[in-house]
């Protein structure tokens, strides 16, 4: 029930600020529509733009759970890659979803630095994920930059698929990005 109510709540979000903009957008008018308080929408979300962000969002622990299973011969960036699939196959599932999060990260101040903030944390359960592969703490700062390379090539992929409008290659331009990154950790 609670999952429901959230999701139903990130939905009146963006249906919103579809219609009327990012800025004219309110709790209280996302809250109307789904026929719950302000109150309400607090216990599930601190901002409004953490409420645009949740459906992407969300997709860092289970990365970080994906990574954890991924069998111990696989190189550090081999297995990052591969447990990006799980947000791969949701992107490429609801994408215009994640067409609206990409603009609205592109024309809102606010909700960009909303979403670098997420990031972070998604660089920390990844970090912790690896770091336990690798018999390394989370912290560790080569744990965390390995981390944090693989989601500057996930924005790299994301925003090739943003310009292109079409998500359906989302796992592909991951594998470019990668390449990418191969190519310049070996110059």
């Amino acid at each position: 029930m609670r999952e429901a109510i959230r999701a139903e709540l990130a939905a009146a979000a963006m249906r919103s600020i579809d219609e009327i903009g990012f800025a004219a957008t309110t709790v209280s008018a996302i809250t109307a529509t789904v026929g719950v308080t302000e109150r309400t929408f607090f216990r599930y979300f601190p901002t409004k733009e953490d409420a645009v962000l949740q459906p992407i969002e969300a997709l860092g622990p289970s990365i970080a759970k994906e990574l954890r299973c991924r069998p111990a011969a696989e190189s550090p960036l081999q297995a990052l890659r591969s447990a990006f699939d799980v947000a791969v196959t949701s992107i490429s599932a609801e994408p215009a979803t994640i067409t609206t999060v990409m603009r609205l990260n592109r024309s809102e101040p606010a909700l960009r630095g909303r979403h670098l903030q997420k990031q972070d944390l998604w660089i920390n359960a990844l970090a912790e994920s690896l770091g336990e592969r690798l018999g390394l703490p989370g912290d560790s700062p080569t744990v965390r930059m390995q981390c944090a390379v693989m989601m500057l090539a996930w924005e790299k992929a994301l925003m090739s698929c943003y310009e292109r409008d079409d998500f359906s290659r989302v796992g592909e331009e991951l594998d470019v990005a990668v390449s990418d990154l191969r190519s310049f950790l070996a110059s």
